[in-house]
């Protein structure tokens, strides 16, 4: 009788033991699971900014057809051809698959972020992406689009046209080296602060890379329906083009981060939606030229915005001046000095009262 008393205490003891080390291990066992959804989590930012790289490698290889379809002119009847603002010719699908590469670009930083992931493997990684994403690629398609695709053509240039054609290498080559140090200068100065990505020292890559895609768009998609004969001169200007936009990347103009400044800035709401309203409308009734008037004034924005200051800055001085310049007749001014001086004279006069 005492033995079985004694067994099942036995029993009920292990098993409470069994279940109070369940309960201490379920805490560990939950901050596990989170731990190896936190891994699966962060090797998406790797992967986004992965796929960035391969949207710029597509977007060269497509701009390696487009100079074989001008070769063989078939440039205006490319194997597809869609309606509503898509792309119509290999160029045109290039740029495309840049605004895909920058989708990533934006969304790899916030999920490691998210993920806690946020490392110098990923920030050196993402550069090399954009190196070729944002910097060989836009380069790429402007030489594709602007020069010769023939070697019959090349021959056939003028001396001045052929002098041209190489300065066009030259400019785009210096896009390449402004993209480059570009995104050098900003890893050297990043912060994983965020309130420190409210603002840009020179033209990000992306928005210079955005120009030219807005431009490359506009010229493969509108403005050969607008005004045919200008085709072909805003493709040979084109390299003078991203010339500009390398060199505004390597530039000290400010330049906001767009995605923080319109969500976390004070802005008042119907400022917020009057622009969200323009830029849609103007999306909806001529997507071409809508995104190539938006991407240039943000491209421009920085020397535009610091003449401003400057303007601003000489008016101020000049009425700084004018408030300084002594005026004609000058009232006296009573100070605090005066007023001692005053208490003092009347603290001797009443002791010579008292004294007499």
């Amino acid at each position: 009788m005492t033995d079985g008393v004694h067994e099942a205490a036995r029993r009920r003891w292990k098993e409470n033991m069994k279940l109070s080390k369940q309960r201490t291990d379920l805490p560990a066992r939950r901050i596990r699971r989170r731990e190896r959804v936190l891994k699966t989590i962060g090797v998406l930012p790797s992967l986004a900014t992965l796929g960035n790289l391969s949207c710029g490698l597509g977007a060269i290889y497509l701009c390696l057809l487009h100079s074989q379809a001008f070769a063989m002119k078939v440039a205006a009847q490319p194997p597809f051809q869609l309606k509503n603002g898509t792309p119509t010719s290999f160029a045109a699908a290039a740029a495309f698959l840049l605004i895909l590469a920058m989708c990533f670009d934006g969304i790899d930083g916030r999920l490691a972020r998210l993920a806690r992931k946020t490392s110098e493997f990923g920030a050196q990684l993402d550069s090399l992406a954009d190196v070729v994403s944002f910097g060989v690629a836009p380069a790429f398609m402007v030489l594709c689009i602007a020069q010769p695709a023939t070697f019959v053509d090349i021959s056939t240039l003028s001396f001045f046209d052929r002098a041209y054609w190489r300065a066009e290498w030259v400019m785009a080559a210096v896009y390449v080296c402004c993209a480059a140090l570009r995104l050098a200068r900003f890893n050297v100065e990043n912060e994983e602060d965020e309130s420190a990505h409210m603002r840009f020292r020179g033209l990000p890559t992306p928005g210079a890379a955005g120009a030219i895609i807005g431009l490359v768009i506009f010229h493969q998609g509108l403005l050969p329906e607008m005004a045919p004969a200008l085709t072909t001169w805003l493709g040979r200007l084109m390299p003078a083009y991203a010339l500009v936009l390398g060199l505004l990347m390597v530039s000290p103009f400010k330049y906001p981060h767009v995605v923080n400044a319109v969500l976390r800035s004070r802005r008042p709401f119907w400022q917020v939606v009057m622009l969200s309203m323009l830029v849609l409308i103007g999306f909806v009734v001529e997507f071409h030229v809508t995104l190539w008037i938006v991407t240039s004034a943000y491209a421009f924005s920085g020397p535009i915005n610091e003449l401003i200051i400057r303007a601003r800055g000489k008016s101020a001085t000049v009425a700084e001046s004018d408030e300084q310049l002594p005026p004609i007749f000058v009232e006296p001014v009573e100070t605090f000095e005066d007023d001692e001086d005053d208490d003092d004279a009347a603290a001797d006069s009443s002791e010579d009262r008292k004294v007499s």
